[in-house]
């Protein structure tokens, strides 16, 4: 589910600019496809913050689409104080994603940001240095005002990404003049190129820097400027974020568990992406990149348990795939009292992965709520169902209770004639080995149909990693399969 925060980033990029007049209101609908899956709106308005005279920014999306006919709806509302000279001071944001939601405020002071998260009941401080050149993300538009549109110039503005708690580079290209047609009348505007984690999306914006329209070819998304009766109008939409965005197979594999050995290509029809070089596939599935191809070769490996470390696993340099996370909280006691139940008196890591495995396998209702949002494991636990994203955090948050340390993995998975997001683990085992294990379908040893795109810690930041390596597949993509083989081939 957090792939849909990708969605967002694009329409909420170029919000009005505060200028000579206030308040300023835009609405925007909000497409994939020439579907409608929702609206935003901006005001920037004069106000207070703690009696200074300041700037409010108020930023607020809906968006509905599709998840195997379920509808899953999310809302994002973010208030932003600053100044007229872009002195940031603080804000609160809160995502609410089919009824979980997420809280974030900040205050700045002294060059430090002092950040309260609550998710899932849980509440996270942290303190992080706020160096005087960043913004907040969506005070890009204000950077970009705060200075003449000059045609083909570019240059990169330092913001602090308010969804994922960290700090990153947006880089802002004016291409030059354009006119584009905004509701079927034609209107002259400026071209804007932004880009950010390596992501680019594309903005027509007025003479006053004001958005018109913004698109993310990458999604098929468009955000257009309308009036707030039509922004507000219902509407049904036809998007379904997992169909419309599987990947054909150049053949139908019906028993996914039972692939021994897999060959493939991943052919991109524009061109690899942008992101992709030798660095970046490390650690994938990926093995070789010519021309617009991704090669994988995929085996099942069968990992001898007697050579797994015994518990707890220490060593200095996995340790931080040991520590809690909002999403994974380890430490809460009836993760840690249902750990050491399952695990018994299990000293072998592997063999205690697995138990752990087997049992959330077991534990988790199969016909999952597709309306849910992206559960904790402590939601999880508690839920007792969820899809392939709460098998691996719940598995995950077990495994480390227990002292072995996980990774979270993103990839594709096949289902028939195409392949569909999937998430599963890694645990480590000692000696610098780490093991595949998928929860979701009660795989120890796992089978060689997962093409791994991604992995790392499902912190802020790691899960915002992930969702965007598996962005760098939505786009025209095709699996040519040229060898598979079964466990039962002769």
């Amino acid at each position: 589910m957090y792939i849909l925060k990708a969605y967002c980033i694009a329409t909420l990029f170029l919000a009005p600019l505060f200028g000579g007049t206030y308040s300023i209101i835009q609405y925007f609908n909000i497409l994939i496809n020439n579907s409608k899956v929702g609206y935003s709106s901006v005001i920037v308005e004069k106000s207070k913050y703690n009696g200074m005279e300041c700037l409010k920014e108020t930023d607020y999306m809906l968006f509905e689409i599709n998840r195997f006919e379920s509808k899953v709806k999310m809302e994002t509302k973010s208030e932003m104080f600053y100044n007229e000279k872009l002195v940031p001071f603080g804000f609160k944001a809160v995502e609410n994603m089919s009824g979980q939601e997420k809280i974030i405020e900040g205050v700045i002071l002294n060059n430090k940001l002092f950040l309260t998260v609550k998710l899932a009941g849980a509440v996270e401080k942290k303190e992080l240095d706020f160096p005087s050149d960043v913004v907040f993300d969506d005070m890009v538009d204000d950077k970009l005002r705060s200075s003449p549109i000059i045609e083909k110039t570019s240059t990169n503005i330092k913001i602090f990404d308010k969804s994922n708690l960290n700090f990153t580079d947006v880089n802002v290209k004016i291409i030059g003049p354009v006119k584009e047609k905004i509701n079927g009348k034609e209107v002259a505007g400026f071209s804007v190129e932004t880009k950010m984690y390596g992501i680019s999306s594309f903005h027509t914006v007025d003479k006053n820097g004001l958005s018109l329209k913004s698109s993310f070819p990458q999604m098929g998304l468009v955000s257009v400027k309308t009036t707030e009766e039509d922004a507000k109008k219902a509407f049904s939409t036809e998007v379904d974020i997992l169909s419309d965005f599987a990947i054909k197979a150049s053949q139908s594999i019906n028993d996914p568990k039972a692939v021994k050995e897999m060959n493939c290509s991943i052919i991109f029809e524009d061109g690899l992406p942008a992101n992709f070089n030798k660095e970046s596939i490390k650690n994938t599935s990926i093995r070789i990149l010519k021309d617009n191809m991704a090669i994988c070769t995929l085996r099942r490996e069968v990992f001898d348990d007697t050579m797994a470390a015994l518990l707890p696993i220490k060593e200095n340099k996995i340790e931080k795939y040991l520590k809690a996370t909002s999403y994974e909280q380890s430490g809460d006691p009836l993760i840690k009292s249902t750990s050491a139940e399952i695990i018994g008196q299990e000293k072998n890591s592997y063999k205690a992965a697995g138990l752990i495995v087997h049992w959330v396998y077991k534990s988790l209702k199969k016909n999952a709520n597709y309306k849910a949002a992206f559960d904790t494991a402590k939601e999880t636990i508690v839920k007792k169902e969820g899809d392939c994203t709460e098998h691996s955090v719940l598995a995950s948050a077990l495994c480390k209770a227990a002292g072995i340390p996980t990774k979270i993995c993103g990839g594709i998975m096949p289902m028939y004639d195409k392949f569909y997001y999937h998430m599963w683990l890694e645990v480590y085992v000692g000696s610098g080995k780490w093991v595949p294990m998928d929860p979701t379908y009660d795989e120890i040893i796992l089978d060689a149909a997962h093409i791994k795109i991604s992995e790392g810690i499902l912190d802020d930041e790691g899960r915002f990693k992930l969702m965007l390596d598996i962005l760098s597949y939505f786009r025209k993509v095709e699996v040519q399969i040229f060898k598979l083989e079964y466990i039962n081939d002769k």
